[in-house]
């Protein structure tokens, strides 16, 4: 079988890939300053970005954002998961870490967030 050269074809999807990886690293950034002003509003303190927003090249315009907590018996994590995707104009999943049969993954390689609000 030939094959053909494709640089148009190669540019732009160097070009849309280099994008979706901006698009990324922004939003990630966006998503971490949120929670870590607002999370504690929503009586959540800390937990775990993962999935397709922590990692390179697995990313597009169709991806949400994975977020993990300890447990959805505090606070309220559905108004969280409401006001942030608002903020970054994506969904928000939220995954309990005490009901996720996966907790142990998220922990090792998500991103761990944390409020920045000092404690009264």
């Amino acid at each position: 079988m030939a094959t053909f050269p494709t640089p148009l074809l190669d540019e732009m999807l160097a070009k849309r890939q280099q994008q979706a990886e901006q698009e990324r690293q922004q939003l990630l950034e966006q998503a971490l300053q949120w929670l870590s002003l607002h999370g504690e509003e929503f009586g959540i303190t800390s937990g775990f970005l993962f999935g397709s927003v922590t990692q390179p090249d697995r990313f597009s315009r169709r991806s949400d954002i994975d977020l993990a907590i300890e447990s959805l018996k505090i606070g309220d994590p559905f108004g969280l998961m409401s006001y942030l995707s608002l903020h970054i104009d994506r969904e928000v999943d939220l995954v309990p870490l005490d009901q996720c049969h996966f907790s142990s993954k998220i922990r090792r390689d998500g991103i761990l967030w944390k409020s920045t609000k000092p404690l009264d």
